[in-house]
C-alpha cells in the first residue's frame, strides 16, 4: 500500500509540474525605448542665467512625462532623454553644439532652442535631416536666411516675433487707455523681422514708437526722454532683460513713474528685479507669463497643467524654497509634445520626413494650449505653432497674471 501511494504521489506531482511548465508565463514588462533630444542652449556667457534656469525644469518634466507612461508608436513604449550642450548664444557655439549633439550624441531631434544662432544650427541640422524646434527672429523669418525648401526640418515651435506682436495687443487690452507703446531693441536686433511686426501692429491700429540702442548701452536717459516726448506711456523691450531693468530703474529716477515698462521674456524671479530696479521701481514691471494654470483665454489639457504643477513642486522641494520660474513651460515640454504626437500620427520615430509631414499643418495639444501649425503663405510651409501671449506683472515680490492675447493663425 505504501509503495502504491508513493507512486501515485509521484504521478500527481509530475503532472502538476508538467502542467505548470505548459501554462502561459506572465508577460514581462517591456523596457521603454529611449529617444534622445538635443537641447542647444546658453549655459555660459551673459545669457547663461536663462539657459540654466530651464535645465532642471526640463529634466524634471521629462521624468514626470516618462513616469506617466511616455508615448506609444507601433505598440512600443518610448521615453525621452534630454541632453544639454552649451551653444554660448553665438554662431560658433551653436554650430559646435549642433555637431556634438547630432554626430556625437546621435540625436535626431533638437528642441527647446531659444538663443540667437538659428542660422548656424540650421546649417548643421538640415543636411543631417534632424528636426529642429526653434524660435522665429530676424534671421528666421521670410526674407531672412530661412528657406522652407533648403530647411525642410525646421519647426517654429516658438514664434517669437509673432508673439511680440500679440504681446503688444495684450498690453492694449490690459491698458485700454494707453497713449502709445514704445518699442525698444538693440541695434543688433534690427532687421526684416521688425517690418513684419510693424505691419501687423499697423493693421491692428496699435500706436507705437521705435528706439534702438547700441550694444553695451548703460545710460538710457536719452531714450527715456524721447519716449516721453513721443507720448509713450508703455515701453516694451525686445528681450534685452538686463537693459530693461536698467531702463525701469532710470525712468523712475527721472520722475517718469507712470511710464510702464516690460520685456518680451519671462521672469526668472521677481526678486532680481526688486534688487536691480529697487522695490518701488520694479512694481508693475511686465514680462511674459507661462503659468498655464492661470491662463484665462487659452485652454490647456488638465493633464498637462497637473504635470507642470508637479514639476514646480518637485523643484521647490529640491531647492528648499519656492521655485517660481515658469518660462520653461512654453519651450521644451511643448516641443516634445508636438514631436511625440507627430510620431504617433506618422507611425514612426525614425523617419524624420514622415514626422515632418505629420507636423506640417498638424494640430497638437501641448503645455501652452492646442494649436494648429500655420504659416503656409507667410513662411512657405505651415510649421509655425501658436502662442497664448500671456503677460504677468510684479506686485510686491510676486508676479501675477496681467493679460492675454492668443496668437492668431498665420496665413
Amino acid at each position: 500500500m505504501k509503495k502504491w501511494y508513493s507512486i501515485a504521489t509521484m504521478v500527481v506531482i509530475t503532472a502538476m509540474v508538467f502542467s505548470m511548465a505548459l501554462a502561459p508565463k506572465p508577460a514581462q514588462a517591456e523596457e521603454p525605448i529611449i529617444i534622445k533630444i538635443g537641447v542647444p542652449t546658453a549655459m555660459s556667457g551673459p545669457a547663461a542665467a536663462w539657459g540654466q534656469a530651464g535645465k532642471a525644469a526640463y529634466e524634471t518634466w521629462v521624468e514626470v512625462f516618462n513616469k506617466a507612461g511616455g508615448f506609444k508608436v507601433g505598440g512600443k513604449t518610448y521615453h525621452f532623454q534630454v541632453i544639454h550642450v552649451d551653444d554660448k548664444n553665438s554662431p560658433e557655439g551653436g554650430a559646435a553644439a549642433a555637431k556634438q549633439l547630432i554626430y556625437g550624441e546621435k540625436v535626431k531631434f533638437l528642441a527647446g532652442h531659444w538663443t540667437w544662432n538659428f542660422p548656424a544650427i540650421a546649417a548643421v541640422s538640415n543636411p543631417a535631416k534632424v528636426i529642429f524646434m526653434t524660435r522665429t527672429g530676424n534671421e528666421a523669418v521670410p526674407g531672412g536666411v530661412y528657406d522652407p525648401k533648403k530647411m525642410p526640418y525646421v519647426v517654429f515651435a516658438n514664434p517669437s516675433h509673432e508673439q511680440f506682436t500679440s504681446d503688444c495687443l495684450a498690453l492694449t487690452k490690459a491698458f485700454p487707455t494707453y497713449k502709445k507703446i514704445g518699442i525698444l531693441d538693440c541695434t543688433l536686433g534690427k532687421g526684416i523681422g521688425w517690418d513684419y511686426v510693424d505691419a501687423a501692429l499697423d493693421k491692428e491700429g496699435v500706436r507705437y514708437h521705435h528706439e534702438w540702442f547700441p550694444v553695451g548701452t548703460q545710460d538710457f536717459t536719452p531714450y527715456i526722454t524721447r519716449y516721453a516726448e513721443a507720448g509713450c506711456d508703455i515701453v516694451y523691450v525686445a528681450g534685452w532683460i538686463g537693459e530693461a531693468m536698467a531702463f525701469a530703474k532710470q525712468r523712475w529716477e527721472m520722475g517718469y513713474k507712470d511710464m510702464r515698462v516690460g520685456h518680451s521674456g519671462p521672469f526668472i524671479t521677481p526678486l532680481a528685479y526688486l534688487g536691480v530696479c529697487g522695490k518701488d521701481a520694479a512694481q508693475g514691471f511686465i514680462g511674459q507669463y507661462w503659468a498655464n494654470w492661470d491662463f484665462k483665454e487659452t485652454k490647456v489639457k488638465r493633464k498637462y497643467v497637473k504635470m507642470c504643477k508637479e514639476v514646480m513642486e518637485i523643484l521647490s522641494k529640491k531647492q528648499g524654497r519656492p521655485f517660481v520660474y515658469t518660462g520653461w513651460i512654453g519651450w521644451l515640454p511643448s516641443h516634445l509634445l508636438i514631436l511625440s504626437q507627430a510620431m504617433e500620427k506618422a507611425g514612426t520615430v525614425d523617419d524624420t520626413d514622415a514626422i515632418m509631414e505629420a507636423i506640417r499643418g498638424g494640430t497638437f495639444e501641448t503645455t501652452t494650449g492646442t494649436w494648429t501649425m500655420s504659416g503656409a503663405k507667410t513662411y512657405g510651409s505651415p510649421i509655425v505653432f501658436g502662442c497664448p501671449s500671456a503677460l504677468s506683472t510684479i506686485k510686491g515680490d510676486k508676479e501675477v497674471y496681467l493679460a492675454e492675447y492668443p496668437m492668431k493663425p498665420l496665413p
